[in-house]
Order: structure tokens, then C-alpha cells, then sequence
């Protein structure tokens, strides 16, 4: 497996390499640091000057976190000019990589740091599954894996990329359904899903909760105040996820915490 680490140098990316690093210590996995950046002048003879510094200062911390492997699994890194979300779907096509692992800035929860941020456009463009990484968020205190489902349309083959991608945590799954009123087919659905997973991966730990609640936001936020050493995954199934997610009117209310790192799967 190839993961690209998108990195600023800022200590928030570094927690974000080091989920990854130990992301890597799990599976089979090579490691690509990717630094992109975007050089303002004032005059063309200035350009070659400060791009040289740039990529001087970029190559020395790189270096840095490419030494500090005791593990010994594959890493490198990459220098590029321009924008973060233009140089990583660039990155993703030219290297065939398999997930995108980056942080997310500031305390007050992905409403208001993931959305509309680099992160965000990743995330929404990407056609590879992304872990966005919180502040102060780490792998070695996860203590299991949410998957958030809304019981219609179900993939099977993105149950079974979550399954390929975290398997070797050997961490239990909640299986979360936010009711927000009652349904005999979306019960029916449940269990038929339950089932399913159960029998399809024997070797896994899968329990079933439910959360009722008018506001998927509000039963979400509820969910993981009482589950703060999760990892939230939310599956892509189509275009109604992100249209839901990224809309103007929901973004202000979603109240994610930034401590709990979050999966999207496509």
C-alpha cells in the first residue's frame, strides 16, 4: 500500500506523519511526504533566489522525518510548486497511491477547520480514501472504529476496502445508525447488514448501535463526546454524502471534535 502524507512543516502535520508512521508499523505500507508550495515575489529575479530557500528549508525537515524511521518501512518525500489540493490530486495520479493521510488545524471542530479548508477539497475531490487527522489526535490511543451508515444504498465493495484498510488494527467496529425517526425498513436493513458483516468477516469484532436523534449532526456529536478514542468512518457511496457535508447550511452545524480522527472511504 502507498500513502501520500500531505505536510506544511507545522507541528499539526507532524501529528499527521506520525499517525501515518504508525499507521505504517500495522501494514505493508511505503510512506511519500508531500510539500507543496506556492512562491510569492516581486520580481523574476527574485524567483530563483527564494524558491532555492524554499526548498532548502523544505528538504532539511523532510530529511529529518525520513531518518526518524526505526521501523524501517519505505519513505520518501516530494518538493512541488503550487496548491495543496492541485499538487496532491497531481501526486495521487502520477503515483497510484492508495490512501491520503493529512491533519487538520485549530480546537474547535471540523466544522469549522475542516470545512472549507485543504483538507475539506481533498477530502471532496480525492478519489482515494482520506484520513483527516485532528490536533492532537493519536493512533496509538484508538481504542475502536465507528462506521456512521444511513441504511440506503448500501456498498458492499466500500465495506469491504474499510475492512483491507483496517483489519490489522485489531480494533473492535461500531457500526452507528442515527435514527432520526422509526422505520421497519431501515430496521430490517440493520440487521440484514449485521448479519452480512458478521458472516463475511468472522475474525471481526462488529457491534450495532443506535442513536436516535432528529439532527444527524446533533446524534453524531452526542456519539462521540462519549467516544473520544475513536476513529469516525464515513462511507462515499455517492455524491448526496459530500452535497450533505459540505453544504453551506450544515457545515456551521456540524460539531465533530477535533481530537477524533476521521475516515472517508470511496
Amino acid at each position: 500500500m502507498k500513502i501520500l502524507v500531505p505536510t506544511d512543516l507545522s507541528e499539526n502535520a507532524k501529528n499527521a506523519i506520525n499517525f501515518a508512521k504508525a499507521y505504517a508499523r500495522h501494514n505493508d505500507v511505503s510512506i511519500t511526504l508531500l510539500y507543496a508550495y506556492y512562491a510569492v515575489y516581486d520580481f523574476a529575479a527574485q524567483a530563483q533566489e527564494i524558491i532555492a530557500a524554499i526548498e532548502k528549508d523544505a528538504s532539511k525537515a523532510l530529511k529529518k522525518e525520513v531518518k526518524d524511521n526505526p521501523e524501517g518501512f519505505s519513505i520518501d518525500y516530494k518538493i512541488v510548486q503550487g496548491t495543496v489540493s492541485t499538487a496532491i490530486s497531481a501526486a495521487v495520479m502520477e503515483g497510484d497511491y492508495d490512501m491520503i493521510i493529512m491533519g487538520t488545524q485549530g480546537a474547535s471542530g471540523i466544522k469549522k477547520n475542516l470545512i472549507g479548508s485543504n483538507t475539506a477539497t481533498v477530502i471532496k475531490e480525492s478519489e482515494v480514501p482520506v484520513i483527516a487527522v485532528p490536533q492532537g489526535s493519536s493512533f496509538d490511543t484508538l481504542k475502536d472504529i465507528t462506521v456512521a451508515v444511513e441504511l440506503t444504498k448500501e456498498d458492499e465493495k466500500l465495506f469491504r476496502k474499510l475492512v483491507r484498510l483496517t483489519e490489522s488494527f485489531n480494533l473492535p467496529y461500531l457500526v452507528l445508525h442515527i435514527e432520526s425517526q422509526e422505520s421497519f425498513d431501515r430496521d430490517i436493513t440493520f440487521k440484514g447488514l449485521e448479519s452480512y458483516l458478521k458472516e463475511t468477516y468472522p475474525d471481526c469484532s462488529f457491534e450495532f448501535v443506535k442513536v436516535k436523534e432528529k439532527k444527524f449532526e446533533t446524534g453524531i456529536d452526542a456519539y462521540l463526546t462519549d467516544h473520544p478514542h475513536t476513529m469516525m468512518v464515513m462511507l462515499s457511496k455517492d455524491k448526496t454524502f459530500f452535497e450533505f457535508l459540505f453544504n453551506k447550511s450544515h457545515s456551521m452545524e456540524l460539531a465533530y471534535h477535533t481530537h477524533v480522527p476521521l475516515l472517508v472511504v470511496k
